[in-house]
């Protein structure tokens, strides 16, 4: 059976198994402690008998009046042992079900995938999220000027999905695969 609990300082030191997977992204105690600090009830884990099987990093930017309040989606992942069971669906689900109401209340939920993730961007999709637009070397070790040079190690995705709050779907677009950004164009 697994449960939902927020995330603890101290489970930093329990997720070592997790973060040493090439699948998942790794950031500084920094990151984890302002998130921590910040948005507590968006950085959560997934536990099963006493075992930590994964967790969400998540936080909310954005303007209203702009249409951009949403809720990001910094981090989702799942110890190899427990992929292929709908953790990560799972995962995602109770996230919007805390954000889909007061006092967040965001328009969307947005994330960032590396272009070649296809599995992560199929499990997306069925979910509900779509292409916004690509977001050209994303991933690169320098900034590019050149927003039509795409290059699929580098890029990645801005996916997003529509929450109940954004009743007329501004917030997302058709054929987003087409529409190229820079990353330092993505300003919330």
């Amino acid at each position: 059976m697994t449960s939902y609990q927020p995330f603890q300082l101290e489970d930093l030191y329990n997720i070592n198994s997790i973060n040493l997977d090439p699948l998942t992204e790794n950031y500084t105690l920094e990151f984890y402690f302002d998130y921590l600090i910040r948005w507590p009830s968006l950085f959560f884990k997934s536990v099963s008998h006493d075992t930590i099987t994964g967790y969400m990093i998540a936080k909310n930017e954005g303007k209203l009046s702009k249409l951009e309040w949403h809720t990001h989606i910094s981090a989702v992942t799942i110890d190899y042992r427990y992929r292929r069971l709908g953790l990560a669906s799972d995962i995602c689900l109770f996230l919007e079900n805390i954000v889909n109401k007061d006092p967040d209340n965001t328009l969307f939920i947005d994330l960032f995938v590396r272009v070649q993730n296809l599995l992560a961007i199929q499990l997306y999709e069925k979910l509900g999220y779509s292409v916004y637009r690509r977001v050209v070397g994303y991933y690169g070790k320098t900034l590019p000027e050149d927003r039509n040079q795409i290059d699929d190690e580098i890029d990645g995705f801005d996916m997003r999905k529509k929450l109940p709050a954004d009743k007329e779907g501004k917030t997302v677009r058709e054929n987003g695969h087409k529409v190229y950004a820079l990353p330092q164009e993505i300003v919330f």
